[in-house]
């Protein structure tokens, strides 16, 4: 198993340096740093942005809106799940709202956030209006694997409701956000940097994107790129750490 671990990676590194060489190889064919910059261009780049003062107020910045427009689809899908689980009337009201937000392109969500709202907040909209349904469908969804018999024995020895809250539905969702929580908080973070590409607030990394491309510095998008690429491979690995606990739970 460790020798077949071993091998993915040699292969993955392969796959890398083959890349590399390829993009160096096209880049020094078409020499147009617009077009296509070298990977020393990018690398220049990448320690210039680095290496600038506001560097992480940028990425805190971004990680801020991330952080409160999860947690606010967070708190709001918890709830919607529990009523729409406990009331079909509930769940019939919300289902096409529900529907509107899981259809409609993110694109136009940001252009809608954007006339709706100012830009500072087209961000936290964005993020939140793509994560709510998944999480909201997510909670319902892991409430209907509940054996139906421990639901009829509450019935029958009249637990009350906040009872069968703490005992029964937070620990069942707890254990679906375990798994699904680094995926759809990772998709929140890459939808509020498309929003901030657009909406261009003071500080945030979709708006150092949007000025690297304003001045044509396409070697400043590409290490932007690489730096969000870096901070979703840490996302994955944590992701990881976490499906092997929900895995080793369920054994």
């Amino acid at each position: 198993m460790k020798q077949f671990s071993w091998k993915n990676k040699i292969y993955n590194l392969l796959s890398c340096i083959i890349f590399i060489l390829i993009w160096e190889f096209i880049a020094t064919s078409i020499n147009n740093e617009i077009y296509l910059p070298k990977i020393e261009s990018i690398l220049s780049s990448t320690k210039e942005i680095v290496s600038d003062k506001e560097f992480i107020r940028i990425i805190l910045s971004t990680f801020y809106r991330t952080v409160l427009s999860y947690l606010i689809a967070l708190v709001l899908a918890v709830i919607f799940g529990v009523l729409s689980y406990a009331s079909p009337l509930f769940y019939y009201l919300l289902n096409p709202i529900n529907s509107f937000f899981k259809t409609i392109p993110t694109l136009v969500l940001i252009v809608l956030a954007l006339v709706w709202f100012d830009k500072d907040k087209a961000p936290y909209i964005v993020g939140f209006a793509i994560v709510l349904p998944i999480l909201y469908e997510g909670i319902r969804n892991s409430f209907k694997e509940i054996d139906k018999n421990i639901i009829e024995m509450t019935k029958i020895y009249e637990v009350s409701f906040i009872d069968k809250l703490k005992k029964i539905y937070l620990p069942k969702i707890k254990f679906y956000l375990m798994s699904i929580f680094v995926s759809t908080f990772s998709l929140a973070f890459k939808v509020v940097i498309a929003g901030e590409v657009h909406g261009q607030p003071k500080y945030g990394m979709g708006s150092q994107i949007q000025i690297e491309k304003v001045n044509f510095n396409t070697s400043g998008i590409f290490a932007w790129i690489i730096i969000i690429v870096l901070i979703s491979l840490i996302f994955e690995l944590i992701n990881s750490i976490l499906r092997k606990r929900v895995y080793r739970w369920k054994r």
